[in-house]
């Protein structure tokens, strides 16, 4: 069970942040979980990575782009930060297996601790670095949701013709990927990119991020 949180601290924090813990990683520079508004959230240096506006905006994406969560049968969310999104598809879809990849361990024990989220039968949880995992894994998935930030920015690898061919292989024929691309970008990020075989088929801007569904339309 998650830690509770005082009377007193949610009441404060609707005047100002209640900074209630504080951490480091070999991943994450700062690690900060903080009341705001009576409701925790995980922020990096510069970032929110959980339960805050990324909550909000990958939400609103998702909805925006019609991803119909409460039909996927094998979900995989790579980059789970304190598990925002995750509580979100645990909300709408009771079936589905959920594959969640971490590759900060303490950001995954700070998930338990302060969030509730936690490996059960619906849900596992790896600790583990994006690429790797893709690599490793034998199991197909009809939806993708990719949310990988170091503090505000997207590494590199995740616009390389080899990260969507792995997508591709990790992905079901007619299988959907959201990629929340950056929190910053001015223009679009993938077009004319090589997708692996993937196929763009949407690009949205939410707020300050930029995102796509990809598909994969092999049949």
């Amino acid at each position: 069970m998650a830690v509770k949180f005082s009377v007193w601290q949610r009441l404060l924090s609707f005047v100002v942040p209640v900074k209630i813990y504080k951490s480091t990683s070999s991943k994450n520079a700062v690690l900060e979980v903080t009341l705001e508004n009576g409701k925790a959230v995980l922020n990096s240096a510069n970032a929110n990575y959980s339960f805050g506006s990324l909550y909000r905006v990958y939400i609103k994406a998702l909805e925006s782009l019609n991803i119909r969560i409460q039909a996927k049968k094998n979900i995989l969310m790579l980059g789970m930060g304190a598990g925002s999104v995750i509580s979100y598809l645990l909300q709408k879809n009771n079936h589905a297996a959920i594959d969640a990849v971490e590759w900060d361990e303490e950001v995954i024990r700070i998930a338990d601790i302060y969030f509730g989220i936690k490996k059960n039968k619906q849900l596992n949880i790896y600790c583990d670095d994006a690429v790797h995992f893709l690599q490793v894994q034998k199991k197909s998935y009809d939806l993708i949701l990719i949310d990988l930030f170091t503090d505000n920015e997207v590494p590199e690898f995740c616009f390389t013709s080899d990260f969507f061919r792995l997508l591709k292989n990790r992905t079901q024929p007619q299988g959907e990927i959201v990629f929340n691309a950056s929190m910053k970008a001015a223009k679009s990020l993938l077009n004319n990119k090589d997708l692996g075989g993937l196929n763009l088929s949407r690009e949205i801007k939410v707020e300050q991020n930029q995102l796509y569904l990809i598909k994969n339309d092999c049949v």
